[in-house]
């Protein structure tokens, strides 16, 4: 299976193409065999023919004119002459001395089966010069003369041999007791017909490739529909796909659009329970809140109110982590642009954040997500790396955006783990702490959630890290 091309329709049609070309060859093997075998015998016949009417010429003719005559009736294929004696022996009789008789070309002709005598052989020398070689025939003409006791056993088959027919001797008796003797040598068939029968089976050929192709490619049509729904589904874009093709990918398809809705409808319950969560959350915090900031200044209240902040800070960030991965409708809009207003959004509130210019990139899927995802890097990367350079490049079927930091780097070993939730490395980028640890596991779950990729690497020519995200271009 490894010279079979990878794509199903590629494989239907290579098997199908070698099966017809397979098939042809056997067909046009045997019509080539059927077609000579019937020209080699049509030959025959006209010979004999030949014969059967010189015979039936010579025998009310003269003897002294029958000579004349039979010089005027011979040409390469066809010796004629008359004898007292038979050419062949007389104790001679084979099955095509009996067909001749009975059904051949010279039925009714002869009186008797004592009257002709045939005999069949190879012309050896004639195969090997080659069937335009018209020598004369004569005694010399066949390498020894020799009767093919085998021939007259199965005589058709080998009156039908393309590559070297055979030579027909005969001796037919006249009226007044003379012999008409014949030597008859079957021409070779022309191949002319053979050009013609190829051109035929090409254009066939070219007709059922033709048809093969547009049937697999008709058939497949909802295949290649279903990728493109999976990817678009994979990018948080679903879209119900109209049930075509045969049955059994008709069901494929009819799963695929349950499944489809069972997802939405799964992620829709799954929003509504994370907003009365978040609601209930809130107003038990800001109840404690409140009372706290009635109690009297002191140390205890301040460590409440912070204890406070931290468990709404990490209450917030943990529903905007379980959020991440909740639907938004897709939509068309300008990556490059959403960049920039992000950046400014940043730079007005104080980060040291930069944009390079960014070549225009219309996209069509869930801007704010990613727009979310984007913030919550640049976001991490000023925290811990001190600035943010965001950039963006774009290459075949995909947009790259990166934010490129001047901190410490992160280690090697660490660059999944800070994907988890609530997993922290501000030992080794910064001496602050803060945070619960989901900015970067929020980011990878809405990057993800779109078809994308996110991965960190250190900046080249110096101290910091680069986190690279890609997203595909066809979203």
């Amino acid at each position: 299976m490894g010279l079979l091309p990878r794509r199903a329709a590629s494989q239907l049609v290579v098997l199908v193409i070698v099966m017809m070309l397979a098939a042809q060859g056997i067909t046009f093997w045997i019509m080539v065999n059927e077609r000579q075998g019937a020209l080699q015998t049509a030959g025959l016949n006209t010979l004999l023919n030949r014969v059967g009417n010189a015979y039936s010429l010579v025998d009310v003719m003269a003897p002294e004119d029958r000579e004349r005559a039979l010089v005027a009736l011979e040409d390469p294929m066809l010796t004629l002459s008359s004898d007292s004696v038979p050419a062949l022996p007389t104790d001679v009789s084979t099955p095509f001395s009996e067909w001749l008789l009975s059904e051949g070309p010279l039925a009714n002709l002869v009186p008797g089966s004592e009257a002709l005598h045939t005999r069949i052989l190879v012309d050896d020398d004639r195969c090997e010069r080659g069937e335009d070689d018209d020598h004369e025939h004569d005694e010399h003409h066949y390498r020894g003369g020799d009767l093919i006791d085998e021939y007259h056993e199965d005589w058709r088959k080998r009156m039908r041999k393309m590559d070297c027919p055979p030579v027909l001797e005969l001796s037919l008796e006249l009226a007044d007791g003379e012999w008409l003797n014949a030597v008859a040598s079957p021409p070779q068939p022309s191949w002319l017909w053979l050009k013609a029968a190829l051109m035929g089976a090409g254009i066939t050929a070219i007709l059922l490739v033709s048809a093969v192709l547009f049937a697999i490619r008709y058939i497949l049509a909802p295949v290649r529909r279903l990728r493109e729904a999976a990817q678009a589904f994979s990018r948080g874009n679903p879209r119900q796909l109209p049930e075509q093709g045969p049955d059994d990918i008709r069901d494929v398809i009819r799963a695929f659009n349950h499944m489809q809705v069972q997802v939405g409808r799964s992620q829709d319950e799954k929003a509504r329970l994370l907003a009365a969560l978040a609601h209930d959350l809130r107003t038990p915090v800001t109840a404690m809140r409140l009372r706290v900031e009635m109690l009297p200044e002191g140390e205890d209240r301040n460590r409440l109110l912070e204890n406070l902040a931290e468990m709404q800070s990490l209450a917030e960030d943990t529903l905007e982590f379980i959020r991440g991965s909740a639907s938004e409708s897709g939509r068309r809009y300008d990556l490059s642009a959403l960049l920039e207003s992000l950046c400014d959004d940043l730079a007005e509130i104080g980060m040291p954040v930069s944009c390079n210019e960014l070549p225009r990139c219309v996209l069509v899927g869930r801007p704010e997500a990613v727009r979310r995802a984007i913030r919550n890097l640049i976001e991490n990367a000023v925290k811990y790396g001190e600035q943010a350079d965001v950039s963006l490049s774009t290459e075949s079927g995909w947009v790259s955006i990166t934010i490129a930091d001047h901190g410490p780097g992160i280690p090697g070993e660490l660059r999944e783990k800070v994907f988890e939730p609530f997993f922290r490395v501000e030992a080794s980028r910064s001496r602050e702490s803060g945070g619960a640890g989901l900015g970067l596991a929020i980011a990878r779950t809405l990057i993800l959630g779109m078809g994308g990729s996110i991965s960190i690497n250190d900046r080249k020519g110096g101290q910091g890290a680069i986190v690279t995200v890609r997203l595909p271009s066809g979203q």
